[in-house]
């Protein structure tokens, strides 16, 4: 009689081990995830860097009028037959038939996205660590918790985006909604760090201050969409249009070689301006998955459950958390 109950002792450990590696495996998914998906944008905000310079160089170069300054004034025809008019202007008025417009090369979608990546970044530790409470509610997440704080911290170091206008001044960041969320949400995560070893204090946390996680990435989200629709296309729109109005002008002119080199640019050109709002998209849809994943681990920790639901819940949203830092992975391979 003995043999089966031991039998069963026997199996319960192994299970429970396999419990265990399952929710260290987990975690450390998550972790990795982060770090593939930061690395993975960094790489792809380096290459669009290095495109926006070349392509800067080439529109500089194509026209006599234009010097190597940042921001540049250029005058666009839109009006058929307009006169050939030097594609760049100092503070004259645009030739008849054209209009104006002003682009900063220095400006690039590492300054915009960047510290949404970061705060998405945190927030997938955030997350984590919700999630691994709700698979043992008595388990350790004094490193998730850590994690998040300090990703939090670092938000701090992107003095332009706590304003909420990617424009310096304290001020601003102080009075801005954005500014005020995020302020909102370094202090939870400081909080949260405290209390890291006290998983009843955590939870009491989550249900009062959790919604700051709410604010602070609805905000991103929205700013995200309106960059993408617009700012994310306009200045590769001007240089792929500027280099063909070179290259109409230049062509007779210049040898095949030339022509290739210069034609390459306006294809670049205009890929990247079809390129950078699909960009946009991914990680908007990265921060709303984020979103949707802490806010529905929030409420499973607050609601009544069995443990299999609790567990189940982690599961999806821990899910959700691996599909979003996924869309950020993405931006480092083509479309």
């Amino acid at each position: 009689m003995r043999r089966p109950v031991l039998s069963l002792l026997l199996f319960a450990s192994l299970a429970g081990c396999a419990g265990n590696a399952l929710r260290l495996e987990a975690a450390g998914a998550v972790q990795r995830d982060s770090r593939v998906a930061v690395a993975a944008a960094a790489r792809y905000f380096d290459g669009i860097e290095q495109r926006r310079r070349a392509a800067a160089a080439a529109l500089v170069a194509s026209d006599s009028s234009c010097l190597p300054l940042t921001p540049l004034r250029l005058q666009v025809p839109v009006a058929p037959g307009a006169a050939p008019a030097p594609l760049c202007l100092s503070d004259a008025a645009p030739a008849a038939g054209h209009t104006a417009f002003t682009i900063d090369i220095a400006d690039s979608p590492r300054a915009v996205l960047e510290p949404r990546i970061a705060l998405l970044a945190a927030v997938a530790d955030y997350a984590d660590a919700l999630a691994a409470i709700l698979d043992a509610p008595k388990r350790d997440v004094a490193a998730e918790l850590t994690a998040f704080a300090d990703q939090a911290d670092r938000l701090a170091r992107f003095a332009n985006f706590a304003a909420g206008t990617d424009i310096p001044g304290i001020g601003a960041a102080a009075a801005s909604e954005q500014g005020q969320s995020l302020i909102a949400l370094i202090a939870f995560a400081d909080a949260l760090a405290r209390e890291a070893r006290d998983t009843r204090a955590v939870r009491a946390l989550v249900v009062e201050r959790g919604a700051t996680v709410d604010r602070a990435l609805a905000a991103l989200v929205v700013q995200v969409d309106v960059w993408g629709t617009g700012a994310a296309r306009t200045a590769d729109d001007l240089y792929g249009n500027a280099l063909f109005r070179s290259y109409l002008r230049e062509r007779a002119d210049v040898s095949a070689s030339q022509r290739e080199e210069l034609a390459a640019r306006v294809f670049a050109a205009r890929a990247a301006a079809r390129d950078g709002p699909a960009r946009a998209a991914e990680v908007s849809a990265a921060l709303a998955l984020a979103a949707t994943a802490q806010a529905g681990l929030r409420d499973a920790l607050a609601g009544r459950f069995t443990p299999a639901q609790r567990r189940a819940a982690a599961r999806l949203n821990l899910d959700r958390v691996t599909r979003a830092l996924g869309l950020v992975a993405a931006l480092g391979t083509p479309l």
